[in-house]
């Protein structure tokens, strides 16, 4: 009997590995079928416009390890994208608490936490998040971007200088950035010197830079450096043809001031064959029309619009044909089509973003729609120069 008692000891043991096993197994499918119909729940809870409901009970369901920090991840950054930051932020606050994730988890976590508080406005505790994460390597750069992002958004021209100055070391475009911001910092200057040294730093770090070239032509002209003027406002026809219409006016200045018209008017040439400029071609127009005839300036005027035509240009000529016309119903007709045109020019944008085709009549250096620093530039074509 005892010996029968030994031979059964295997059974009763191989019986009861089988039956614990069996054992676990339904308590593992009895948690899949439970998690399982709380999941169908929080989708139903998402769809029926109850999302509070919805994401606490799946911060519930994703015990935060391994496998499921991914969805966490997923989850947070859809809701930001969203709009929904107060969600994206219970989220990313959920997971800097949690014991399970490691060191490098957690402030990725921080990190999309930053990135939630800056979407949110919450600035101050952006800044703090993105700050403290500077000094790891795998978050240093975003972060900088980022706090650029913030510190323009917060015109911190100085703190988002020396943000872009970091970035300009290995990022050769950052140094255009950090150009259109020291042209901020000269705007805020008091005196000459001081925003003449910004706008100098400026075109150090991008000496292409119209913004900067624009600014100091102007200054040196008020000050009396007459021909310092005129060569820098010169060279924005090489540096951006597009923006020489925006020079043309102090240029004439200068030019006039050394009473130099025949210099003016060789540049104006250069101008019109180089750049293709209607603003340069009008004062042109003016200048023949001065110098010889009204029929010699209708002439130029209507060979510049076969080559550009622009709305812009047909004014000019128009005006032309009123000037060289007889009073009478003719020329008031033309007169009457004249402010046409100059209504509908004055209803057009003059400056559009290369960038976003966001456009307007000002010009911005800073495009107010897609936030990138120096792509609006004045309008070319039948609606521009």
């Amino acid at each position: 009997m005892l010996e029968l008692l030994f031979l059964l000891l295997p059974v009763a043991a191989a019986y009861g590995w089988f039956m614990g096993r069996n054992s676990v197994r339904s308590e593992e499918r009895r948690d899949q079928e439970e998690f399982s119909k709380q999941y169908v729940t929080g989708l139903n809870l998402l769809l029926s416009d109850q999302p509070d409901k919805a994401v606490d009970l799946f911060i519930q369901l994703l015990d935060v390890d391994s496998d499921t920090l991914e969805t966490h991840w997923t989850l947070g950054k859809l809701f930001r994208r969203r709009g929904e930051i107060d969600r994206a932020i219970k989220i990313h606050q959920n997971l800097t608490s949690r014991p399970a994730i490691s060191e490098q988890q957690r402030r990725h976590a921080m990190f999309e936490l930053g990135l939630d508080y800056l979407a949110a406005g919450i600035f101050d505790r952006a800044e703090e998040m993105l700050l403290a994460l500077q000094m790891d390597k795998e978050f240093a750069e975003p972060c900088q971007r980022y706090l650029l992002e913030l510190y323009e958004a917060t015109h911190e021209w100085d703190k988002a200088s020396k943000v872009a100055l970091k970035l300009a070391r290995n990022d050769a475009s950052a140094g255009l950035v950090v150009a259109q911001l020291y042209c901020e910092l000269a705007n805020l200057q008091n005196d000459f010197a001081a925003t003449e040294k910004f706008y100098l730093k400026a075109r150090k770090h991008d000496p292409d830079n119209v913004r900067a070239a624009l600014s100091l032509g102007r200054m040196w002209f008020e000050q009396g450096e007459v021909n310092k003027a005129q060569r820098m406002l010169m060279s924005i026809l090489d540096a951006d043809p597009a923006f020489i219409s925006e020079a043309l006016p102090s240029l004439k200045a200068c030019f006039t001031s050394q009473e130099d018209e025949a210099g003016f008017v060789q540049f104006l040439h250069k101008c019109v064959s180089e750049a293709n400029s209607t603003a340069a071609a009008m004062l042109l127009s003016e200048a023949i029309a001065k110098a010889g005839t009204i029929e010699e300036a209708e002439q130029f005027m209507q060979s510049a619009l076969l080559r550009n035509p622009t709305m812009k240009g047909f004014h000019q000529l128009m005006d032309f044909h009123i000037r060289a016309a007889d009073v009478g119903k003719a020329r008031d007709s033309l007169l009457m089509l004249q402010r046409l045109v100059q209504q509908q020019m004055q209803q057009r944008p003059k400056y559009r973003c290369r960038h976003c085709g966001f456009s307007g009549k000002t010009l911005y250096w800073h495009c107010p729609s897609c936030r990138v620093w120096g792509e609006i530039k004045p309008i070319t074509g039948l609606d521009g120069d």
